[in-house]
């Protein structure tokens, strides 16, 4: 018994420390796209990188144009990793950058027009206020936080699966 238990015990504590943090909400695109001031014909594959990594990319299935603003459209889809929230999207076809680039934020979608011409890469700052500004809790500056007190702690999250295990230990020992 002492066996089950004790590999009881090794299983909780694995499970709570390979729990890994949930990837932030997509950014999603969608608008008009010309090449050298002339629409973009259907099939041109539209690729969003940051930092030189692909995070993303559509291919156009009308002229000139790339996703939808409906509900059920598709839309270019930029998954960033947390680390590069507030990094610049840049938008490429081929080896040609867009004039627009972006700023990433988690969960938003944007209309965004995209122009690719020689020597206008990367110049224009089409990066919007994340809309979430606005509903997200406010969540207190270093000013505004209360200075813990002792009846005020909390404990870690990860004492939960130790206490768990500890239990099941001692519970097996009853018998």
């Amino acid at each position: 018994m002492m066996y089950k238990t004790g590999l009881c015990f090794l299983f909780i504590i694995l499970l709570a420390v390979g729990v890994s943090a949930i990837p932030p909400l997509p950014y999603e695109f969608y608008g008009n796209v010309s090449i050298n001031e002339t629409p973009a014909e259907v099939g041109t594959i539209i690729i969003a990188k940051v930092n030189g990594t692909e995070v993303g990319n559509i291919t156009t299935t009308a002229p000139g144009a790339y996703g939808g603003a409906g509900t059920f459209d598709r839309r270019l889809v930029v998954n960033g990793a947390e680390d590069q929230i507030g990094e610049y999207i840049t938008f490429w076809i081929g080896d040609q950058q867009a004039a627009q680039k972006v700023k990433l934020y988690a969960g938003e979608s944007q209309k965004l027009d995209l122009t690719f011409t020689p020597g206008k890469e990367g110049s224009i700052d089409a990066s919007v206020t994340p809309s979430q500004s606005g509903t997200i809790a406010n969540v207190p500056t270093d000013e505004e936080t209360p200075v813990a007190t002792e009846t005020q702690t909390k404990a870690p999250l990860f004492i939960a699966p130790i206490a768990a295990g500890l239990a099941l230990f001692l519970l097996g020992r009853r018998e």
